[in-house]
């Protein structure tokens, strides 16, 4: 079978109904069946359940599912907290299914409700009547048009499959023999070959496919109706009718079924071609509602995967549509009333809503009472469905009006719906919040690459900004900015280095900057009341360079140090380094010391090696690079990476413990300098030999692209075995060093040593003037 992808959405389908099986069913739990006079008969079940966390007190929540006549069941759960303080239940056996219901479901007649039996039957039923519209399976029938054709009957006596047919088959599953197949069969006879040998299967999402392809059900000569075909198209709820190119329009007048609802018709254009396309329409019985996904007017569509799944999904959602319609709806209803009359009927008891609540309080979850923490969290704040504030919200600038709005969070989005209008008029998601401002009233929202959005509660509502506050720490990665207030020194620095992009490099240690709390890695959104992203670089560094005043609001890092970024930047930054990492040879040669990309510095190692770059190199992009230049270095990516990306750092300088003050060590010390100093200026002398020899390797015109390529690999060996050498260098001067430390550890032992015992010799001669040594 064919991996499904889901790039369509399954539309009418009940999400809900596993809610039973996955919260209720084995589990205890309560029923309650009657009879209310405006809903007629209804089913009832609760549960009341436990939750909790790692410092979080226990938390009780109730599960509800509410069953009518009506195809829509009532499902959802209530934390206890939630409901008013006078409901809820004063002892550790919960509140009564009596208040519960009062407060959850105030409209229903509760005089009614008896409690169910202890039949295992019970929550059998139950679980059939929720899953009643709920199957995986679906069956679609496939009549084969050929040119010229139009009537379902030459449809049907089509013996065999053109070519044309052929290959859209072969896009919309997989052949597969009937006998023996085990997987879902929709009908067809899969022991005695009855009903053909062959048919058609695919798995789209969750959902089995068998196709009723008419070619492929058996064919009966002399017999116009062809009745073992007719027998299982014409019993589908969707039809696809394929049609080869001069087909006559299609209309389903010519259909005699009263059970194919829907048509999806393809039409073949230039079939068995590289250019195949197909166009495709709908047509549809007046009471079943729109379906999509939906079809570009005008468009067709090439012979790809995408249509493939376009085509199921169209039929999926059709039958799922067909489903909604009159007939079906009536069928449905007919059989829910059933089941939900005989379970009032044949399995409620003589025990009354009320007379349950003292026999039979719903369950406690444990044996002992666990006080409640003062300040618990509301369970409301840990769901994945959106919770809502009425706000006034406004765009960061200043200026800008405020406008009534609905602030809506949930766990994957942010969203302001304008309060008159009830439209969308910002949204982002919970993964692109970087960080918020606190008050008294309102937020600071920012988001992004640090806009930001401005909410404000009504008046007497300014509590709620805490739980707007918790909301966002629970569903977002952000966290709460501070404002800075920085002075300078006397030189009139502020202390610290900030980027194009708002993130603090470098704070120099002991100043006011650093006493104040700012860090590597923090991230600027506003400088002297500025929305960093309104500002360039330059202005923003003149504001932090003149202004008196300087105050900043800044996102503190990540846990680990790291600047904090959106999910958008960082999505970004993964696509620009992809790009680069696909074509280093695109990336620019720049001048030896001088600034990269973004004011990004060289490594320093190649900072040392003055590189005198021709004109002719100094963009690889540029049009005036040779013909095969870019195939060039193309294919040597090792040698880009040596020219541009970092090289391992030098070995830090060794500098004397606090207290040592040896001669012989600074002597090795300023030896090891000149050594050093010797190294780097013989590996500068050897890239100025190096380099131009290989500029000039590039521009001979007399050799040909294998000599080229030949001397380019050579000049790489040896610049590979330079760097060899180089950093074997570098650990022998690393050996080096550490030697020296031991060397001048050894000595300052001795040292020690030596006063200790030039210390014992004094006193002996001091202390006792007349004894003879």
């Amino acid at each position: 079978t064919r991996g499904s992808r889901a790039t369509h959405c399954i539309e009418y389908a009940d999400l809900g109904a596993s809610y039973y099986r996955k919260y209720f069913y084995g589990k205890e739990h309560q029923n309650f069946f009657g009879v209310d006079e405006r809903l007629g008969a209804v089913a009832v079940s609760l549960r009341r359940e436990e939750k909790e966390k790692e410092g979080v007190s226990l938390q009780y929540s109730y599960r509800l599912i509410l069953r009518t006549s009506e195809l829509r069941t009532l499902r959802g759960s209530v934390l206890e907290e939630a409901l008013p303080p006078t409901a809820r239940p004063p002892t550790a056996r919960g509140l009564s299914p009596k208040k519960l219901l009062e407060h959850v479901l105030p409209d229903l007649n509760l005089q009614g409700l008896r409690l169910a039996s202890n039949s295992p039957k019970v929550p059998e039923t139950l679980l059939k009547l929720d899953e009643q519209g709920v199957s995986f399976q679906r069956k679609v029938g496939v009549l084969y048009c050929r040119a010229g054709q139009g009537s379902e009957e030459e449809m049907y006596n089509n013996e065999g499959a053109g070519p044309p047919f052929q290959e859209f088959l072969e896009l919309l599953g997989q052949h597969i023999q009937l006998r023996g197949f085990t997987k879902y069969r929709a009908q067809l006879d899969t022991k005695t070959d009855s009903t053909g040998t062959h048919s058609l299967y695919t798995t789209y999402q969750d959902y089995e496919i068998m196709f009723h392809v008419s070619t492929m059900l058996p064919y009966t000569p002399n017999n116009r109706q062809q009745l073992l075909r007719k027998r299982h198209i014409g019993n589908d709820i969707v039809t696809i009718i394929f049609q080869e190119p001069g087909a006559q329009p299609f209309t389903p007048r010519t259909i005699r079924s009263h059970f194919q609802h829907v048509f999806i018709i393809v039409r073949a254009h230039e079939p068995c071609t590289e250019r195949t396309t197909y166009s495709v329409a709908v047509s549809r019985t007046k009471d079943i509602p729109l379906f999509g996904p939906p079809i570009p007017p005008g468009h067709c569509f090439p012979r790809t995967p995408a249509f493939r799944d376009f085509l199921l999904a169209k039929a999926i959602n059709a039958e799922n549509a067909a489903e909604r319609s009159g007939k079906f709806h009536a069928m449905a209803t007919r059989t829910r009333q059933e089941y939900l009359q005989d379970l009032a009927r044949s399995h409620a008891t003589t025990t009354s809503l009320e007379a349950s609540s003292s026999r039979l309080p719903l369950l406690s979850l444990g044996a002992k009472r666990k006080e409640r923490a003062k300040g618990a969290k509301a369970c409301e704040l840990q769901s994945a469905g959106a919770l809502v504030w009425s706000v006034r919200a406004r765009d960061g600038d200043r200026a800008a009006p405020e406008l009534p709005c609905l602030l809506g969070i949930s766990a994957e989005f942010l969203v302001l719906i304008e309060a008159k209008g009830k439209r969308v008029i910002f949204n982002c998601s919970c993964r692109d919040m970087l960080a918020w401002t606190y008050s008294d009233c309102g937020l600071d929202l920012y988001y992004g690459s640090g806009d930001y959005i401005s909410v404000r509660l009504p008046d007497g509502q300014g509590d709620e900004v805490k739980d707007i506050v918790h909301r966002l720490q629970l569903v977002t990665r952000g966290c709460e900015t501070r404002e800075l207030t920085l002075l300078r020194n006397g030189l009139g620095q502020l202390g610290f280095q900030v980027d194009s992009e708002g993130f603090i490099t470098d704070v120099e240690r002991f100043t006011f900057a650093e006493k104040a709390g700012l860090q590597p890695g923090a991230r600027l959104v506003r400088v002297c009341e500025r929305a960093l992203p309104g500002l360039s670089h330059a202005q923003t560094t003149e504001l932090l360079r003149t202004a008196k005043k300087v105050t900043i609001t800044m996102v503190p890092p990540d846990e680990n140090g790291k600047p904090r970024r959106s999910f958008s930047e960082l999505y970004v930054k993964s696509l620009q380094e992809k790009r680069r990492s696909d074509s280093p040879a695109r990336e620019p040669v720049r001048p030896a010391g001088g600034p990269g990309p973004e004011g990004e510095l060289r490594p320093a190692t190649l900072q040392l090696l003055p590189h005198r770059i021709p004109p002719k190199l100094g963009g690889l992009g540029s049009e005036s690079e040779g013909p095969c230049f870019g195939q060039l270095l193309g294919s040597l990516p090792s040698f880009m990476s040596f020219f541009l990306l970092p090289r391992p750092p030098l070995p830090s300088p060794v500098l004397s413990e606090a207290g040592e003050s040896l001669e012989e060590e600074w002597d090795s010390i300023s030896n090891l300098a000149t050594a050093c100093n010797s190294i780097l200026e013989a590996l500068s002398k050897e890239g100025e030999q190096q380099i131009p020899r290989l500029h000039h390797g590039w521009e001979c015109p007399s050799r040909s692209l294998s000599e080229k390529v030949s001397h380019l690999e050579s000049m790489l060996k040896k610049l590979q075995e330079d760097l060899q050498q180089e950093q074997a260098a570098k650990a022998a001067l690393q050996a080096e060093v550490q030697s020296l430390r031991q060397n001048n550890q050894r000595l300052q032992q001795e040292q020690e040593s030596a006063a200790a015992r030039l210390s014992q010799v004094t006193r002996l001669l001091c202390g006792s003037p007349g004894q003879s040594l």
